[in-house]
């Protein structure tokens, strides 16, 4: 209903419907600022997320479950969630990478500071970094009314951490360190919903090379590179940027705020380890021949 009635205001050009479904604050070409109006392009998209999940289960890809002949009910649900995510994280993967490839800061964490603060950003990132916020928000929504995970817990935690550096990082100009920090967090989850996917379908033995790609590519990503990011805020800023507040400049960036994203990423960081534990175990579970299972499903039948 919110996402016809937003739809219905803009073809009567009301100027609120514009801001709930394109970005807002244009200063120049291709450069963008940030205001209160992103919010309401946040809460739209999170609603409208919310309806794509459902329209996309309910007429794509449940009919597709039904096409490879899945009886268990809670078996086609499943594939019809992870094929919604496994789109998710192809598309907004591609997306994060191909505006980090189109930034300075790609490969260099140095150009996270040079510059700082770097108010203005492309019409692609913004995009990109709303969405990203409106998805997690959602997810949040998503946690609490479907069935419960056996690590609820950690999950939420990871939740709310995440949409907290991702909405600090968008507002104190630290744009550039959240974009790389989210291209960690999902190239990896693109194989390990593969997995779930080629699991439910029966595929053992391709869902057992699609695991071990997740295995391989969640330290490298979520350990190696996260580390990376973690230690440039730890210790290359004072190298590059006067730590000083100055929000009339845009810059918010200070000792205490420092410490304030580094705890964050290291909270974030303790949570993965964990998960990687996890993981570690279903990688054993692999070589002893008893086959893959995500560690952090809820707890269902055809496990």
């Amino acid at each position: 209903i919110v996402v016809l009635v937003v739809l219905s205001a803009y073809l009567l050009n009301y100027r609120f419907a514009s801001q709930c479904l394109f970005t807002s604050y244009e200063y120049a070409p291709n450069a963008y600022g940030k205001g209160t109006s992103d919010c309401y392009f946040v809460a739209f998209w999170a609603v409208s997320f919310t309806f794509f999940r459902a329209t996309f289960i309910k007429y794509c890809y449940l009919p597709l479950a039904n096409h490879f002949n899945i009886a268990n009910p809670s078996k086609r649900q499943r594939i019809a969630e992870q094929s919604y995510i496994l789109g998710y994280y192809i598309i907004f993967s591609t997306a994060g990478l191909y505006n980090m490839y189109r930034s300075p800061h790609w490969f260099s964490t140095s150009h996270y500071w040079i510059g700082y603060p770097h108010i203005l950003i492309s019409r692609d990132m913004k995009y990109y970094y709303l969405m990203q916020l409106a998805f997690w928000f959602q997810q949040m929504y998503g946690l609490h009314v479907e069935k419960r995970r056996k690590d609820h817990v950690a999950m939420l935690s990871h939740h709310i951490i995440t949409i907290a550096l991702v909405w600090s990082s968008y507002y104190t100009n630290l744009t550039r360190v959240g974009n790389a920090v989210l291209c960690c967090m999902d190239i990896s989850d693109i194989f390990l919903s593969l997995a779930k996917i080629l699991k439910y379908l029966g595929f053992t033995n391709i869902c057992d090379i699609s695991f071990g790609l997740f295995a391989v590519s969640w330290p490298i990503t979520r350990h190696l590179f996260f580390s990376i990011i973690t230690w440039s805020v730890a210790v290359e800023p004072a190298r590059y940027i006067d730590m000083k507040w100055d929000p009339d400049h845009g810059k918010y960036f200070t000792i205490f705020t420092q410490k304030i994203f580094v705890g964050l990423l290291l909270m974030l960081n303790v949570i993965m380890f964990y998960w990687f534990l996890l993981i570690i175990k279903v990688i054993v579970r692999l070589f002893t021949g008893t086959g893959t299972d995500d560690p952090r499903s809820d707890d269902e039948d055809e496990s």
